[in-house]
């Protein structure tokens, strides 16, 4: 495969909270959790909002980034455990995607398999920039979101400096 990824893993079950989804139409659903929803943050008196739902690559309260209202979104995580300054289990990015049908219409009444990730086979500390970029750029952008690239990017870049910033300080402990 030339994006070094492992075949898609559908049902993670890690977003359990994207039921309604499938069965109300978008712009309802945002109407509904704009403003009432769990994972919202609020700051300075309300003026920024932040969310941590899941599948929102910027962390913005806004309908184009939000991850349950709409039918189609993609999300960027790092497998890598930081403990003591020490990246433990290092297995890599993971690349969630939302899955829009199915040939069984029943994926969309299950929400552990709402989900559909994409595993790095490579460790992170070895996986190039451009290579993973590529890969994110085909996977978010290709037919699915082209208006998400740019958000796919940058926290992937993000997850990069991260990674380099761990492989350093492993580098410098393990000197001394």
């Amino acid at each position: 495969e030339p994006c070094n990824l492992t075949n898609p893993s559908v049902g993670s079950g890690k977003h359990p909270s994207c039921t309604m989804s499938a069965h109300v139409s978008p712009d309802l659903l945002w109407m509904l959790t704009r403003s009432h929803t769990s994972f919202l943050n609020k700051r300075e008196s309300g003026r920024i909002q932040f969310t941590s739902e899941p599948c929102n690559l910027t962390n913005l309260n806004s309908f184009k980034y939000s991850g349950l209202a709409n039918s189609k979104a993609a999300d960027i995580k790092s497998s890598v455990k930081v403990e003591n300054g020490v990246a433990k289990n290092d297995n890599g990015i993971i690349i969630t995607t939302k899955i829009q049908k199915s040939k069984k219409n029943s994926v969309l009444s299950k929400p552990a398999q709402v989900f559909k990730s994409i595993k790095s086979t490579t460790p992170a500390k070895q996986i190039t920039f451009r290579r993973m970029a590529n890969c994110v750029r085909k996977t978010v952008g290709g037919n699915y979101r082209p208006d998400l690239v740019n958000a796919a990017l940058a926290r992937w870049t993000k997850y990069h400096r991260s990674i380099v910033a761990i492989k350093s300080k492993t580098v410098a402990a393990k000197k001394k």
